[in-house]
Order: C-alpha cells, then structure tokens, then sequence
C-alpha cells in the first residue's frame, strides 16, 4: 500500500486530468507503476511538440526540412522507447479497428504535415511568440507556483502575442473538442504568479487533419479566462489532491477505455 502524507503533493494538471477521467486507471499507472501499452498517437504529439519548438526557438529562421528533420528524430527516438516495451506494433494501441503498424505510418505522415502546416501558419498569421520579462522565449514555458495549498508545475506550449492580446496556448494534435479551459487557466494564473502579467485570454491549436475531411491547423475561438474563477481554480486541484492522498481512487469505464494503456491491469474491465 501506498504511504499516504498529511501535506500537498506536487501536482501538474496531466495528473489532475488522468485523476479526473478516471481514478482507477491513475492508481494502476501512477501509484502501481503498471507498465502503459504504447501508442501512435504519443509519439505523433511528442514530435509534432519538438518539430514546433525547434521551429520557434530558432525565431523561425530554420527551413521547413529542418522543422521536419527536428520532427523525424524525435518520432524515431520515442518510437525506440516504446519498442523497448512492445517489440510487436500490431499489439499497440489504435483507439479503433487499424493495425498498429498501419496506425503508426498513418500517424507519421500526419505529424510531418502538422509540422509542416503549423510553419505555414505562423508565417501568415501575424501572431509572434511573447518574451518573458526576464528574457525567455514563451515555448515549453517551465512554471512552479503554489496554488492555494497545492505546489503546482508544468510547462506552457505557448505564450503568444495576437491582434487582441497576450494568449496562452496549448498545441493539440487530436481531434478531441477541447471542453474545459481548466488548463488555460491554470496557465494563466502561472504567468501571473512568475511575472506579475495578467493574460486575459487563451485558446487551443488544433492542428491540421488530413483524409476524408483536411482542415488547415489554427486556434479555436479565444477564450475568456478572466470569467474563471480563481477560488474555484483552487478548490478544483485541491479536492483531486486530497482525494489522491486519501486514496480515493474511483473507476470510471466508459469509451475513454479503448485509450487506456493500463486497461489490462483493469479488474473494471474484468482483469
């Protein structure tokens, strides 16, 4: 059994939200340590975030075959890793009736077209990335804050500056609508807390989709994130930090199982 504390943990919002969906599957891949089945679209999010970055770091000097280039050894550098835990990719995930050596050829012709599009993107759009006070460049912003009682940390995709304001901005290479703009908020209380600079807005980059129906990558409707409240924000990552500590760990199966990498492990799933 896991040693419980009587004081907060550090917390990031990837552990609230795992936590939220569903308290089973966090127990048996965070407190457990079950070994997760890996999947295409990790390693397709992974690059596409190192392919971004590098193009950004650069003041977007580098070429489109370097941003791809960036994109491709990353790809194969954590296609490696997850061989290391399953040497068959027709037993990886798919979320769907694909083989997994299929799903991932798929995937990787669709990162380097996300790549690909977001670099056409920024050059049209006008929007630049934001420097910090102290000089950083507003990509993978690493934060630390406290929040009310919970130590917080993570990283910002990005912080960018558009025609209506700062934005705080989260890459998605999926198609999944985003819901909530917990996340955003949570960014925006960061940049508060480490540089004193209020943020009214943020938004989610959804990037480009290729097949039946292709869309260029672009972000979603600004969103409002001063309309959320702060105390609400803290009682949020407070009440999943209690209950985790506790060991309230509820199961929650439902479609999302068909993308858990520990649902083998699952005795909701009769296992």
């Amino acid at each position: 059994m896991p040693t419980y504390t009587s004081a907060p943990k550090p917390r990031s919002h990837s552990q609230y939200n795992q936590f939220a969906q569903c308290g089973e599957a966090y127990r048996l891949a965070r407190v457990e340590k079950r070994p997760s089945d890996p999947a295409g679209w990790f390693i397709q999010g992974t690059a596409v975030h190192s392919g971004v970055e590098a193009y950004e770091r650069s003041g977007r000097s580098i070429s489109p075959a370097a941003v791809v280039a960036h994109y491709h050894q990353k790809w194969e550098e954590e296609l490696a890793a997850g061989l290391t835990v399953q040497s068959d990719t027709n037993r990886w995930m798919t979320g769907g009736f694909k083989s997994g050596t299929k799903d991932l050829a798929d995937r990787r012709d669709l990162g380097e077209h996300q790549v690909l599009d977001y670099v056409t993107y920024a050059e049209q759009s006008g929007e630049t990335i934001w420097t910090t006070p102290d000089g950083q460049l507003a990509i993978e912003l690493e934060f630390t804050i406290q929040l009310g009682q919970v130590p917080m940390r993570g990283y910002i995709d990005q912080v960018v500056q558009t025609p209506y304001g700062l934005s705080v901005r989260d890459i998605k290479t999926g198609t999944k609508k985003q819901s909530s703009a917990l996340q955003l908020a949570l960014y925006r209380r960061a940049i508060w807390e480490q540089y004193q600079v209020d943020i009214t807005w943020g938004d989610y980059f959804m990037c480009a989709r290729k097949g039946r129906s292709p869309k260029p990558g672009g972000p979603t409707d600004p969103i409002d994130l001063t309309t959320i409240d702060q105390h609400w924000l803290e009682r949020q990552y407070a009440a999943m930090d209690a209950a985790e500590r506790n060991g309230v760990y509820l199961a929650n199966p439902g479609d999302h199982c068909a993308t858990c990498g520990v649902w083998k492990h699952c005795k909701a799933k009769g296992n």
